[in-house]
């Protein structure tokens, strides 16, 4: 929350209501510049706009609605602000009931996100209200290609679909939306509370490792989207929190191992390093066999190999997951 120090008073995000004194249409930024020239001050303004769609008579027009109804944002010393909302102009404090601070206040890193989306859409931006949202059900993840590099948000993914909305937070009652973020351009970093869909998508990518892995061992070139799957996979899974040693032990393992099929060596040896680290926590016999078979044949130790077949003779191999595994453990010669 805390960005800067200036005279020992602290500055902030402030949210304001502001109700306009006139029908101008940019009133609030010429009462703030005003402000700013008459008091030799420099507060920020952010008040963001979106486009709605109108039609009348068969007439359609376009008409721009401030984004969080009378809500603006305003970034300065406590004390500034509170001269420009003491004068007769529209601007007033929003009252924080619900926490320790007197004020309504946005921390840095979510202003930053918002006006990562206010440049993508010029200032104009889709709303949302977050009543309508139930942010838990959603994954945390941050954007890394696209319109809206770094943005972090709930991600809301459509049904049956490789595209969603991101969700980004402003308080309790508002919240903003950067619409058709493919799955592809994000990276997770938490996991919805109590969501099995870590252990269903890092299973889900164990076919395809070792499908890379036989080409890679045979010298056959991979397909472009099996290159592709592996790329994305190693760069949505890379900074992710599991909050569970033994599924991050066997994350680290399939990253290390998917990085070096792909020539990222040194963040192969970054996984590496992070799986030595946790490999303990592993106790399933059969997963134990999984990581061995992928060292192996990646380093091309045949001792390795040959201890992962061992333990997963003594494994159940009555799941399919576990008869795959054996069946790759014949292709390399080891029954």
């Amino acid at each position: 929350m805390i960005d800067s120090d200036f005279g020992n008073e602290l500055i902030h995000w402030y949210v304001l209501n502001h109700i306009a004194t006139s029908p101008c249409r940019d009133i609030a930024w010429r009462t703030v510049e005003r402000f700013n020239h008459s008091e030799g001050v420099e507060l920020d303004l952010f008040a963001p706009s979106y486009v709605v769609r109108e039609e009348k008579d068969g007439v359609v027009t376009m008409r721009n609605v401030s984004l969080t109804f009378h809500y603006v944002f305003v970034r300065g010393r406590l004390s500034d602000i509170k001269r420009l909302c003491g004068m007769e102009n529209g601007f007033s404090f929003l009252l924080n009931r619900g926490g320790a601070e007197r004020y309504a206040m946005i921390d840095d890193a979510s202003m930053r996100c918002f006006q990562i989306i206010a440049k993508a859409y010029e200032n104009r931006l889709p709303y949302y209200s977050l009543q309508d949202i139930d942010l838990e059900s959603g994954d945390l993840v941050e954007v890394v290609n696209g319109d809206f590099p770094g943005l972090v948000g709930t991600y809301i993914p459509r049904p049956k679909s490789k595209s969603g909305n991101i969700v980004l937070r402003v308080d309790q009652n508002l919240g903003t939306v950067a619409y058709d973020i493919k799955v592809s351009d994000v990276r997770v970093i938490e996991f919805a509370r109590d969501s099995k869909r870590a252990y269903d998508q890092i299973d889900a990518f164990v076919p395809r490792l070792l499908k890379a892995l036989r080409a890679q061992h045979d010298g056959d070139r991979m397909s472009g989207a099996l290159v592709a799957q592996l790329s994305v996979f190693c760069r949505r899974f890379e900074v992710v929190r599991l909050g569970n040693q033994k599924l991050e032990a066997k994350l680290y393992a399939l990253l290390s191992v998917a990085n070096s099929i792909l020539g990222n060596i040194e963040e192969s040896c970054r996984f590496r390093d992070l799986y030595e680290r946790r490999k303990t926590a592993v106790t399933n016999p059969a997963t134990i066999a999984l990581i061995s078979l992928l060292f192996g044949v990646n380093d091309r130790d045949r001792l390795a190999l040959s201890l992962g077949a061992s333990l997963l003779a003594t494994a159940d191999t009555g799941s399919k997951a576990q008869q795959a595994l054996s069946a790759e453990y014949s292709y390399y010669g080891l029954a």
